[in-house]
């Protein structure tokens, strides 16, 4: 009898173990769960402002909280500028950035995966016959529209916005790109120079599609991801957790439902 109870005891007590043992896999694999802090600014269809876009995030903030999501992660989308929000990524004060370019970035830590391809194309009103042909077309602009701060990227363009001539307009604050394209519409401007896929996306939104076309573009063509903070320890294993699961989302398709209620397509071949 007294063999018995030592015996039951014994299981007891093995189940006891067990079932702590499950309990301390479990629960750190829970509080061990993050929330990345995002910096966010309006770039649709990239990256996208909340409250400007009736919720919409943009592509590659669906695709980070869907990637993030799969492994027990959170999203928190914080509004900054752009200039500001790589400041404070490289300060570690934030987990990362979209629509991030490696060249302006070098520091910060990367995918391996490429979120999009950006090329910077000027629009002019339909009625307009400028055209952008290089460095002396851009003299021969009445006016030109750029937002302040923002790399081009092309050699060229960039070199002539840093001489600052006369016919360069750059503006800032709110909804830049929305005011430039206004002012483009009522013909204060000659051309406005933007990411083509952002420009298409933004004067659609307006709903003057029809108002506009496209008057060159420029040779440089980039590449475009979500940068993570070098000042973070965390930061490769979120990269490589965002490469990875759109990896998945493109072979199951879930890439590409994203990239259709932006009215996109995938920029991988």
């Amino acid at each position: 009898m007294m063999n018995q109870i030592v015996t039951l005891k014994r299981k007891i007590n093995l189940h006891l173990v067990t079932f702590i043992f499950s309990l301390i896999l479990f629960v750190p694999q829970q509080s061990m769960a993050d929330t990345l802090r995002i910096a966010t600014d309006e770039w649709c269809p990239y990256d996208c402002i909340a409250a400007q876009n009736d919720g919409k995030v943009g592509y590659m903030g669906d695709l980070l909280v869907a990637a993030m999501q799969s492994r027990g992660h959170k999203v928190e989308f914080v509004e900054v500028s752009y200039s500001r929000g790589l400041e404070l990524v490289r300060e570690g004060k934030l987990d990362g950035t979209m629509a991030c370019f490696r060249e302006e970035a070098p520091d910060f830590v990367f995918p391996k995966t490429v979120q999009g391809i950006s090329n910077s194309t000027f629009f002019s009103r339909n009625d307009n016959d400028w055209r952008y042909t290089g460095v002396d077309s851009l003299k021969k602009a009445k006016m030109i529209g750029v937002i302040k701060g923002y790399d081009y990227v092309d050699p060229v363009v960039m070199d002539y916005i840093n001489q600052h001539p006369n016919n360069v307009l750059e503006i800032t604050g709110e909804k830049p790109l929305e005011r430039l394209l206004q002012m483009l519409l009522a013909g204060r401007l000659t051309a406005v120079i933007d990411d083509k896929m952002v420009l298409e996306y933004k004067i659609q939104q307006i709903g003057h599609a029809d108002q506009v076309k496209v008057s060159g573009m420029t040779a440089a063509v980039i590449d475009v991801y979500t940068g993570f903070s070098p000042a973070l320890p965390k930061s490769k294993q979120y990269a490589q957790i965002l490469e990875e699961e759109i990896e998945k989302m493109r072979k199951s398709g879930e890439l590409q439902k994203i990239l259709a209620t932006y009215g996109i397509q995938d920029w991988q071949p």
